[in-house]
């Protein structure tokens, strides 16, 4: 039978960047991270007797008890905040970093169904948001030891607990955003417990200048091209775009 639930998606930031050998160990990372921060919010029983948590390999679906979500919204993002930072810098020694999206949304699941528990749009609709440019940006735009996790609240668990006035967290710590994965389509709220913005443009990402090009001794360069003896070399400089992103 569908009941009303809290759903919660994380999804840890280039996490196949990782070598195969070291997946296991960051994946059990983010368990620890996840039952401490539920800890330290008061929900440390809910997420032992938490009945639907499923991998995503790179990440965690769990769905809660509707009751939940005012301590889901706040302390915890706060918490897990603390302690994805106190995590890093063992992390580093490894070789390893985590910083982690994460989505939460409030709708009717089952999940007691034998046979597919926890199908739902509601399940689907956390997945998208979890997917969604702003979250992703957030992370890439923010200084990666500052900022270890960025939260997506769906529209309806955003006007019923935080415009409601249901828990510590205002309406100006958010920035609402739009969400466009596939046919979703969608309005969101974007909060992050500690923000910061990167100082330099993110390894392989930003466009990179042309190199110069010299001219060739004896020859005329003009915009680029460069002439010389009997022939002519054409010489272009190269710009790269964006970004590379490995996820998943």
């Amino acid at each position: 039978m569908e009941t009303f639930r809290a759903l919660l998606v994380v999804d840890a930031e280039k996490f196949s960047a990782h070598s195969d050998v070291k997946l296991p160990r960051l994946h059990m990372e983010i368990r620890r991270v996840l039952a401490a921060a539920f800890e330290e919010s008061g929900l440390g029983d809910t997420w032992k007797a938490v009945r639907f948590l499923e991998s995503t390999g790179d990440g965690i679906l769990a769905i809660l008890p509707h009751d939940a979500v005012p301590r889901l919204v706040e302390p915890f993002p706060r918490r897990l905040q603390d302690e994805l930072a106190a995590s890093a810098p063992g992390l580093r020694a490894e070789g390893m970093r985590l910083r982690l999206r994460v989505a939460m949304h409030i709708g009717l699941v089952d999940d007691e169904r034998p046979d597919a528990p926890g199908v739902s749009t509601a399940t689907v609709d956390v997945n998208r948001l979890v997917e969604g440019e702003p979250l992703r940006d957030a992370l890439k735009r923010s200084d990666p030891e500052v900022t270890f996790a960025a939260f997506l609240f769906s529209s309806e668990l955003f006007s019923v607990y935080v415009a409601g006035g249901r828990t510590g967290l205002r309406e100006s710590q958010f920035t609402e955003v739009e969400i466009k994965v596939k046919q979703f389509v969608r309005p969101a709220h974007l909060y992050v417990p500690v923000p910061s913005r990167r100082s330099e443009p993110e390894e392989g990402g930003g466009a990179a200048k042309p190199a110069p090009v010299p001219p060739a001794p004896g020859g005329p360069s003009i915009g680029g091209i460069t002439i010389s003896g009997d022939g002519t070399q054409n010489a272009f400089g190269n710009t790269v775009g964006g970004d590379f992103r490995q996820e998943r």
